[in-house]
Parts: structure tokens; C-alpha cells; sequence
């Protein structure tokens, strides 16, 4: 029994090469063409009785039930159809009526040798049975290409603006770096061995994602943002306290399709203090080259490696000095320098450890006074790789490069970005 039955199993999964099969016992007149229930590949194909029953029922599209294997298995599949109001098996009686009907001479594309019982109706169901000796089906010729099917028109999506995000980082010089290595903003508790005190710092700088400003070429693109940062060390014991508070626009030239080319980055800013004490016009220019980065992309004992080179040059304006004491002997000064760093990175089960050291130097060319150089060693813990937060120890060593105020100090800050 199961051999009998195993091969119309597979005929129920057999691609289905017609127009779909009607859903209604009375079939149109348009569909009752041969060739439109009998697929033809090439001219003189055949097929047994037994061959035509299983595509027929192959390509009704029938809900496998109980019911409907038992009516397989017992022959009498024709009764059900005839019988039952499920659309498929309707439509599958209607369709094999049709195809068991004699053609007119103009829709012939096939020759039909079918059983003797007058009623068509009797006829598909004695051949839905399994009663299927005495008829073949040859083709004379293949049957028309089906048509195409109709073109699918999808809707035009308008473009939805894109809301521009914000940068928070360390400082401006940030903004050219990707998203992952940019310094954190932070907020930190530190110890000042020249000042012998104990207080609370904050450094971050915070612009919104670079503007598209001019294309100079196809390949290079300029991009502006405007950005505030701000620097504060109090100091509590008459010693010099930082107080930086820049206000400005910054513009990134770059080659956009290029990651690895040089970066230029510059700034236009007026620097004064949250007292709004100060008064200093400074404008810079900085040159970051990535390719140059000997140990970028490097690993040493399985800490990641990266490195930074830029060279800078910074022109101030000095108005007002503010509480600098060493801005109050200048008018004005150009210099020249460069900043330097090197950071390695590795995962544990707890979190990612970081390592990292920096040198940030300029030199005055016109009075050797605003000259000053900054270097700091530090070591952080982040919950993983790129992530946006860091819990960090540094120890900072130097004059800074806007105040001109000298710092030896430990740092214990809570860092975040954006």
C-alpha cells in the first residue's frame, strides 16, 4: 500500500508549471483549454492516465488532512471531491472534467484517448479514483509561455531628515577621531603635589556632529561645528587654578573615502573663563596623519596598539588676561608643537583595561614666553571594548597649553562620551 501511495506523496510537491486550479466545481469556458490544465514541455510529451492524475492532484494546492489520505489510500478521492465543499477539491473536479473533455479542433494541442462513460462528471470521478486505464494524453505541440507576472510597484519612500547627534569628548581635538577613540569627557577627584590639595576637576568639550561646509573636489570634503569646551582645576590654597572656557567653530578637511590619509582639522575660538574674566581670540591649525601611526593596528602580547601624531601651530590674541599670570606678560604669540600619544587595550572577563600616555607640546616662535608642554600617564577600566564609559587613574605632569599654568597632579575621574 505504501508503495502505491509514496509516489502521489511526491506528485504533492512537485513544482506546479499551470495557471492555478478554480475554486469553484464549474470551470469557464476560457480555462477548459488542455493546455491550460496540462503544462507541455516540447511537442510529443506524454502522459499516462496514472501521470495526469498525480499533476492534477499535485497542482490543486489540497490541505494534506486525514480525511483526504484516507480517501487516497482507499480510492476514493473522486467521491470526496464530489461531495465535499472545500474550494480545492472542487476546483479539482471541475479541472479534471475539462481536461478529460474533448477539445475543439482550434484549442487541440493534444490527443486524448479517454474512457467510454458518457457523463463527464461520473468520468472525473472514476478517474479521480484511480480508475485511470484507457486514457493517455499526447501533446502535439508545447504549450504557450506563461504570462508574466505584473510588475511590482513599490511605493517611493520619502527620505526622513536625519537628526544630527551630539559629540562630548575631551577637548576639540577629538572631533576628527572616529567614535571609539575619543577622549571622555569627565568629571574627577584629584590630588595636586605642587599645591598640596585636594579637589574636584572637570574637562570636556561639546559640539554636534561635523556640517557638511564645501566639497572642494569629488574626493576631499570640508565640515564645520561649532563647539564649547571647557577646563577647570580649582585650587585651594592660593595656588593658580585652571579655568579655561572657549567658545568656537571648528572645520575638519578631510578624504572621506581615504580613512587612513592625513586629516586636517582648525579652529577659530574666543577663550575666556567661567567669570567671563579672560579675553584671548585664539585660532589653530592641526595636520593628524593615521597612516604614520607606527603600532596602530598592532598587538603585543595581546594589547591592541594605537598611536596619534599631529602637528599643530596656534596664533592667541591675548585682550584680557583674566587670572593668568603668565597670559598678563603677553600681547600676543605664534607657536608651533605637536601632540603625541600612545594607549594599548586589552579584554578580561571583568572588563577592558586600558593603558595610556600623552605628550601635548608647543613652542612660542615669537617670545619663547606661552611656550609650555603637558604629559600624562594613566590607566582605566571600561565595561567593554568601545565602550562609552571609563573610570580612570592619571597622573598629569606640566604647563598647560591655553592657561599657561604649571600641574603635577593625580587624578582619580569618572569619564563618559558620545
Amino acid at each position: 500500500m505504501i508503495r502505491h501511495f509514496l509516489p502521489l506523496l511526491l506528485g504533492l510537491s512537485t513544482p506546479v508549471f499551470v495557471t492555478p486550479v478554480l475554486a469553484q466545481a464549474k470551470a469557464p469556458a476560457a480555462l477548459e483549454r488542455l493546455y491550460e490544465k496540462v503544462a507541455c514541455e516540447k511537442a510529443g510529451q506524454s502522459f499516462a492516465g496514472a501521470d495526469l492524475r498525480q499533476r492534477l492532484i499535485g497542482q490543486a494546492g489540497l490541505t494534506m488532512t486525514g480525511e483526504l489520505l484516507s480517501a487516497i489510500e482507499s480510492r476514493s478521492l473522486g467521491q470526496l471531491a464530489a461531495t465535499s465543499t472545500d474550494p480545492s477539491l472542487s476546483g479539482l473536479l471541475a479541472s479534471t472534467m475539462a481536461v478529460l473533455s474533448t477539445p475543439t479542433v482550434a484549442e487541440a494541442r493534444f490527443t486524448l484517448t479517454s474512457q467510454a462513460q458518457p457523463d463527464a462528471r461520473a468520468r472525473a470521478i472514476a478517474f479521480l479514483n484511480g480508475n485511470t486505464d484507457g486514457i493517455s494524453l499526447a501533446c502535439k505541440a508545447a504549450s504557450p509561455p506563461p504570462p508574466p507576472p505584473p510588475a511590482v510597484i513599490v511605493p517611493r519612500k520619502e527620505p526622513t531628515a536625519k537628526q544630527r547627534g551630539l559629540i562630548l569628548a575631551d577637548s576639540k581635538n577629538d572631533f576628527i577621531k572616529p567614535a571609539r577613540e575619543r577622549g571622555f569627557a569627565t568629571l574627577g577627584f584629584e590630588e595636586d603635589k605642587a599645591a598640596d590639595t585636594r579637589l574636584l576637576n572637570a574637562s570636556l568639550a561639546l559640539a554636534i556632529e561635523p556640517i557638511l561646509f564645501a566639497k572642494p573636489s569629488k574626493t576631499t570634503e570640508l565640515r564645520w561645528t561649532p563647539f564649547v569646551q571647557y577646563n577647570r582645576r580649582a585650587a585651594r590654597s592660593g595656588r593658580e587654578e585652571v579655568n579655561d572656557l572657549t567658545l568656537g567653530t571648528s572645520f575638519i578637511f578631510r578624504n572621506p573615502t581615504q580613512p587612513g590619509g592625513a586629516i586636517g582639522f582648525g579652529s577659530l575660538a574666543f577663550q575666556t573663563d567661567d567669570a567671563a574674566k579672560a579675553a584671548v581670540w585664539v585660532g589653530d591649525a592641526l595636520i593628524d596623519f593615521p597612516r604614520v601611526r607606527p603600532c596602530t593596528r598592532r598587538d603585543a602580547l595581546g594589547w591592541a596598539m594605537r598611536c596619534n601624531l599631529s602637528i599643530v601651530v596656534d596664533y592667541a590674541d591675548v585682550q584680557d588676561p583674566g587670572d593668568s599670570q603668565k597670559l598678563a606678560e603677553l600681547d600676543a604669540y605664534l607657536r608651533g608643537g605637536m601632540n603625541l600619544g600612545l594607549s594599548a587595550e586589552q579584554a578580561f572577563g571583568f572588563g577592558v583595561i586600558t593603558i595610556s600616555s600623552s605628550y601635548n607640546g608647543r613652542y612660542d616662535i615669537t617670545s619663547r614666553k606661552a611656550s609650555g608642554g603637558i604629559f600624562s600617564l594613566g590607566a582605566g577600566l571600561r565595561p567593554a571594548a568601545g565602550s562609552n564609559i571609563s573610570l580612570e587613574t592619571r597622573y598629569t605632569r606640566g604647563t598647560t597649553i591655553n592657561t599657561l599654568v604649571d600641574v603635577d597632579k593625580i587624578t582619580l575621574r569618572l569619564g563618559y562620551r558620545l
